[in-house]
């Protein structure tokens, strides 16, 4: 079955995660904003075959080419699909300084399994990594092109599209995505917990965060790993309620 992007406004799509919860954690939602004569994502894929796909399903709604790629953090899963796209990326200055490093690693799949007998912890998110991956032959990071230290705003044609950092404990080069006129909000992973090899059994989601984002002029909030939520859906979710799949619709 082929791949099909949700529609969330006028000239606003994802292309959605993986809707098995086992596959979930690793393909993150990724925007896509669809301007005059420009596309742009929020987020990259978790791969070069996760990148293809989005690339065919923007083919199917006649999108333009990919214009900029803004990474919402530096984790793998939201920035290893850049390469197929052949866009510059934006970023936080702390998201630059980590795809720096990443770029050095030597990334195959023996790579990878001594990096599992050095951190053990990690091999969950390893073997997820290795399983999104079919090739790394080729395989390169697109590094940022266009960094903000707290606050970028980017006018593509007549599309406004402010960019935030925000942090957090999930990554501290966390940003947030803003789309005033479409009154959407894509968040990334920046409310929740450190990466499981981090996280200690106290941590929790950081609601804190999470009432910071909340606008009255915006109606939907996008993270990386959860159907999109409306505003009171999300203010429930900030408030400590546990949703249900029924109530995230």
């Amino acid at each position: 079955m082929a791949d099909t992007l949700v529609q969330l406004a006028d000239h606003v799509w994802i292309f959605p995660r993986d809707s098995d919860p086992s596959r979930a954690e690793s393909q993150p939602n990724v925007g896509i904003i669809v301007t005059e004569k420009h596309t742009l994502l929020v987020d990259a894929g978790n791969s070069p075959r996760h990148g293809r796909r989005i690339m065919i399903a923007l083919d199917d709604i006649q999108a333009p080419s990919v214009y900029n790629i803004i990474y919402t953090h530096s984790h793998w899963d939201h920035v290893f699909g850049a390469m197929v796209f052949g866009a510059p990326a934006v970023a936080h200055e702390l998201a630059r300084r980590q795809l720096g490093e990443m770029a050095t690693r030597p990334w195959n799949n023996n790579y990878l399994l001594e990096e599992i007998q050095r951190t053990p912890a990690r091999e969950s998110s390893i073997r997820a990594m290795m399983r999104a991956m079919e090739d790394w032959r080729n395989f390169r990071i697109v590094q940022p092109e266009l960094v903000l230290s707290q606050k970028l705003n980017l006018y593509v044609d007549s599309t406004t599209i402010e960019i935030e950092h925000v942090g957090g404990n999930h990554s501290p080069d966390s940003v947030i995505v803003t789309l005033p006129q479409s009154r959407i909000r894509f968040i990334g992973d920046c409310y929740y917990p450190p990466p499981s090899y981090l996280r200690s059994p106290e941590d929790t989601l950081d609601f804190a965060l999470m009432r910071r984002l909340i606008r009255d002029d915006i109606d939907l909030y996008v993270d990386g790993h959860n159907p999109p939520m409306t505003r009171e859906v999300f203010t429930r979710y900030a408030n400590g309620e546990t949703l249900t799949a029924q109530s995230l619709g």
